[in-house]
């Protein structure tokens, strides 16, 4: 047990202190760790991190009354972000701290619309494929909702048939994403989005991942389907801006098709001392430097900026995948469309290789479904890819002489 400090410390001797006890923890951008971190390059860091440091006090709560840059950042924010998706006119949104918050504010703009659109429904359900972010499970717990998670992915995509089954009088909502984050290629969100007209539901796609990646990527990737604003039947979109907008953490957004609906999140109070509180998601104070930090690099990058960079990410996602597809034994989960992907093998345990690759230092993900390794690359990565695949070769093949055997460590999304 540690005991609250009773005298107070030099800061150069906590200092010191911090960086002892980090001294083991990953170093989130290294070109070794392929685990999900978001590096543009330095130029871009540098943006982000001091722009936030210049609003690192600021608490965007107060953004009307006593920060105007902050409001403002916010609403150019929002109408990059409508325009970015291809929002019709009367497209709107708010800012959130992470996904994790856009999705279950997805939710529950999807509960309020409902019950103005279905009264009767008794538990609200939504349906969502079973690759969907486990957000959907912590929003339902919050929401007093169920989610109906598919219990298959044929073919890796969405089970269409069980979720056409699934729906019933109680289901208010149909989830797609896009990309989902186990193997990196787009959900069929127009077939999903036509079955949800169908029946009269609420679409949500959930493009955390795929958000800053996609409407650049499609320049590149005919088989990237459309996903976001452009189909008719989206009502709403999640779309992280500290993932690959690379703006500091923690910022994402939940975009609206009708900005009215953003009514359905907000909390407005004024029965008693203090006064009008009213605030448009589930946070009060928000870091005023999260908003600055987006609005600065995006500035900073544009379209242009954004296009080369994923440009430059795929070719060298390409090449991981070429090299892999290479090793006997390997291959490529799925046609994964962004920058996380992942690999396993018919015959042999893709744990054991993991086991082996995490021994020389290289820090993977696991996937369950397939047994497979995963990767989440970004511009770090061009330092090491062929040293990468050059390990990955020579452990397979110790692997698949029976030389390497698993060592059955689990696993792991986020713990």
């Amino acid at each position: 047990m540690t005991n609250f400090p009773s005298q107070k410390r030099d800061w150069s001797e906590l200092k010191s202190a911090m960086n002892e006890a980090r001294s083991n923890d990953l170093i989130w951008n290294h070109e070794r760790v392929f685990k999900p971190a978001y590096f543009a390059g330095d130029d871009v860091l540098e943006v982000a991190r001091e722009s936030y440091h210049m609003y690192i006090n600021e608490n965007a709560l107060y953004s009307k009354t006593s920060y105007p840059s902050l409001y403002q950042y916010e609403t150019e924010l929002i109408d990059m972000l409508v325009d970015l998706l291809n929002g019709p006119d009367g497209s709107g949104g708010s800012f959130t701290s992470g996904g994790t918050e856009s999705n279950l504010l997805a939710m529950k703009t999807a509960r309020e619309w409902a019950k103005e659109h279905q009264p009767g429904s008794s538990t609200p359900e939504i349906v969502v494929p079973r690759t969907a972010h486990p957000s959907f499970e912590k929003g339902a717990t919050v929401l007093e909702m169920k989610v109906v998670r598919l219990q298959e992915s044929p073919n890796l995509t969405v089970d269409l048939a069980a979720m056409e089954k699934a729906i019933n009088a109680n289901t208010i909502m149909l989830v797609g994403s896009a990309p989902p984050y186990n193997y990196g290629h787009t959900d069929p969100i127009t077939v999903i989005g036509a079955m949800a007209q169908q029946h009269g539901l609420w679409m949500h796609v959930d493009s955390c991942l795929g958000g800053f990646i996609l409407p650049f990527a499609r320049e590149f990737d005919s088989t990237i389907p459309e996903f976001d604003f452009l189909v008719p039947t989206v009502r709403s979109i999640s779309v992280d801006l500290h993932k690959y907008a690379y703006a500091a953490k923690g910022i994402s957004a939940l975009m609206l098709r009708d900005k009215t609906h953003t009514d359905y999140n907000r909390t407005s109070f004024n029965d008693w001392p203090g006064g009008l509180y009213s605030t448009p998601n589930l946070s009060g104070s928000r870091s005023g430097g999260a908003i600055a930090s987006a609005w600065a690099v995006i500035n900073y990058l544009g379209r242009e900026g954004y296009r080369n960079i994923v440009q430059d990410l795929i070719q060298l996602r390409q090449q991981f995948q070429a090299g892999i597809n290479a090793i006997p034994g390997l291959r490529v989960v799925g046609n994964p469309q962004t920058f996380q992907f992942a690999f396993g093998s018919d015959q042999f345990d893709i744990y054991a290789v993991a086991d082996a690759m995490e021994d020389l230092n290289w820090k993977i993900g696991r996937a369950r479904e397939p047994h497979s390794i995963q990767l989440m690359i970004n511009r770090s990565h061009h330092l090491t890819v062929t040293t990468f695949l050059s390990d990955l070769e020579k452990v397979s093949d110790r692997v698949a002489a029976g030389n390497i055997k698993v060592r059955d460590i689990q696993s792991v999304y986020a713990n």
